[in-house]
């Protein structure tokens, strides 16, 4: 089996010359043939022109054989002068058509003509004179006819087969260039089909590689292709898909630290609390050690460890928020999630503001648990500034069925705010990146693109439903084993 050369370049020169050698080979074919059509055309001239002169010379022939006229002999004199000569001239020609046999006896019978023709004419000239011997008048004329007919019959015989011989080269140039035409379709088709499918085949690892890191996996494409060129190409495909890598973590990671920034007021705040409790707790306890009641004692001693457990809590979730990690998902229960999130903004919410939760406390899903909060974070601190000092934030979530009958669930999100609504105009870029509504140095417009990307970096699609002055509802829907597949 032929083995095709690696690389596009490479397959497309060798059948460049494949199909430039096939068309030069059917050329000089071609080419052969024209040039024998042609030296057959010359042929059938010169076989023309013999039988021409020699119907002429028939002709008068006739007439003095009627008529016995002086000028119908010097007539046919002239036109066997002729045939002598045309004979004489293409002798080689003629010998090769009707080999060399025939020409010799064609040559023989024309001065067989001749001299029968001169011996006819002396009788006619002599009539009481006995020439030729015992030969008649009438006998001269049949051997004079038969004569005449041989050289007819011999140049329309050559001139049929010429003529054959034509048409049966015109036919083979004919068959020829059609058999060519049908091959080099047949050749064209083909090379196009397999160079199609190799490149077909290669953009089909580019299209599934570019549909996966449309979906946030960065995956490195393999380089098993033979054609070198798509190789370059996956290569370089590799490269950029590791820029994105860093810079996804880097844009990720940057969006991060600005919600901490914002954060770290309300997380201080938040942290102030418990150790106000622990640092009062400790002084009493110290006045009442000795003197105090065992039961006083073990209550603050309980309160001491309660809040400082607390403030353990506060700085492990701010910890896990901020560090820098690669894509994990596990299982988790997603209330708690949603509880530790709001915990990180519990400095930020107004007295007057509630947030209330309507999730199951056994609701479990697949997520990466860090970036699965960042969008919970994002999501509620940017309900938080829309509603202002006072107002509801409702999130809730629950386990639904794609289709009915299906075996396949998924987990439905909801987070819903009575704030003013997003404008009508805005609703289709809110996900854009750099796009905000919010006053400059207040927002740099990542929020909702990151929570975007990493909503469809889980498998899962998310939507927003908003009315001027009726609040605004970001849903969310996570496939339930999306962490599973991806970690595959």
């Amino acid at each position: 089996m032929l083995k095709l050369p690696s690389g596009i370049r490479k397959k497309v020169i060798l059948g460049f010359y494949l199909i430039l050698s096939f068309l030069m080979i059917t050329a000089f074919l071609t080419y052969g043939i024209v040039k024998r059509v042609e030296h057959k055309v010359e042929s059938m001239e010169v076989i023309d022109d013999f039988l021409k002169t020699t119907l002429e010379l028939r002709r008068f022939e006739k007439n003095y054989f009627l008529y016995n006229k002086e000028e119908d002999f010097n007539d046919s004199m002239k036109f066997w002068d002729e045939l002598e000569s045309h004979l004489f001239k293409n002798n080689r020609m003629l010998s090769a058509l009707m080999t060399t046999t025939v020409f010799k006896r064609l040559w023989e019978t024309v001065h067989e003509y001749r001299r029968d023709m001169l011996l006819l004419h002396k009788q006619d000239q002599h009539p009481l004179k006995k020439l030729g011997g015992s030969i008649d008048r009438v006998q001269l004329e049949a051997f004079i006819r038969t004569q005449g007919k041989e050289l007819t019959d011999t140049a329309e015989k050559v001139s049929r087969n010429e003529r054959r011989t034509i048409h049966a080269l015109l036919k083979t140039t004919g068959t020829i260039l059609i058999l060519s035409i049908l091959t080099l379709v047949i050749l064209c088709v083909g090379f196009v089909a397999i160079l199609g499918r190799n490149i077909l085949s290669s953009l089909n690892i580019l299209h599934d590689h570019t549909r996966r890191i449309s979906r946030g996996e960065f995956v490195t494409a393999p380089l098993h292709v033979d054609d070198q060129e798509i190789n370059s190409l996956l290569q370089a495909f590799n490269r950029m898909t590791n820029e994105l890598r860093v810079r996804q973590q880097q844009l990720v990671q940057s969006e991060k630290l600005a919600a901490l920034g914002t954060l770290l007021s309300g997380v201080a705040h938040e942290l102030n609390n418990p150790l106000s409790n622990i640092s009062t707790s400790a002084q009493i306890l110290k006045e009442e050690l000795l003197s105090g009641d065992p039961e006083f004692n073990n209550n603050l001693i309980s309160q001491v460890i309660e809040q400082s457990d607390r403030a353990r809590d506060i700085v492990r979730t701010l910890l896990e928020f901020s560090r820098t990690s690669e894509f994990h998902s596990q299982k988790i229960v997603f209330r708690q999630l949603v509880e530790e999130t709001i915990i990180l903004l519990r400095g930020h919410v107004p007295t007057e503001v509630d947030i209330a939760l309507e999730i199951p406390v056994d609701l479990e899903l697949f997520a990466d648990k860090q970036r699965l909060k960042q969008v919970f974070l994002n999501l509620i601190k940017n309900a938080l500034d829309v509603i202002g000092d006072q107002g509801r934030i409702w999130i809730s979530a629950q386990e639904i069925h794609k289709e009915a009958g299906s075996q396949q669930h998924e987990i439905e999100i909801m987070i819903n705010d009575n704030g003013p609504g997003i404008q009508p105009e805005n609703l289709a870029k809110i996900f854009d990146p750099f796009f905000t509504t919010k006053d400059v140095g207040h927002g740099s417009g990542l929020g909702l693109f990151i929570v975007h990307d990493i909503i469809e970096l889980h498998g899962g699609t998310i939507r927003v439903e908003s009315r001027p002055g009726e609040g605004t509802t970001f849903i969310i829907w996570l496939p339930y084993n999306q962490g599973e597949h991806i970690n595959d």
